[in-house]
C-alpha cells in the first residue's frame, strides 16, 4: 500500500499541485468576467455624455434666468450646445 502511495504522489514531489490548477482556472474565469464587464460598461459612456449636455443646458438656462447673459447670447450658446 505504501508503494502505491509513493507512485501516486510521485514520492511527495507533486503534493498540492492540483491547487495550482484551481487557482489558474479561477484566475482565467475572473479575467473573462472582467473583460465581459468592461466591454458591456462602455455602452454607458453615451448616457454620461447626455447627462453632461443636460447639465450644460441647465447652467445656461440658470444664467439666462439670472440675467447674466442676453437673449442673443442664450440662443447662440444653446444652438452651439445642441449642434455638438
Amino acid at each position: 500500500m505504501f508503494a502505491q502511495m509513493q507512485t501516486w504522489h510521485g514520492g511527495g514531489m507533486f503534493v498540492g499541485m492540483h491547487w495550482l490548477w484551481w487557482f489558474f482556472w479561477i484566475f482565467i474565469l475572473c479575467v473573462i468576467g472582467w473583460g465581459f464587464v468592461r466591454s458591456s460598461g462602455d455602452r454607458s459612456a453615451a448616457h454620461k455624455d447626455d447627462g453632461q449636455q443636460e447639465a450644460a443646458e441647465d447652467t445656461l438656462r440658470r444664467r439666462f434666468a439670472a440675467g447674466e447673459i442676453g437673449d442673443e447670447e442664450y440662443a447662440r450658446r444653446m444652438k452651439l450646445l445642441r449642434d455638438t
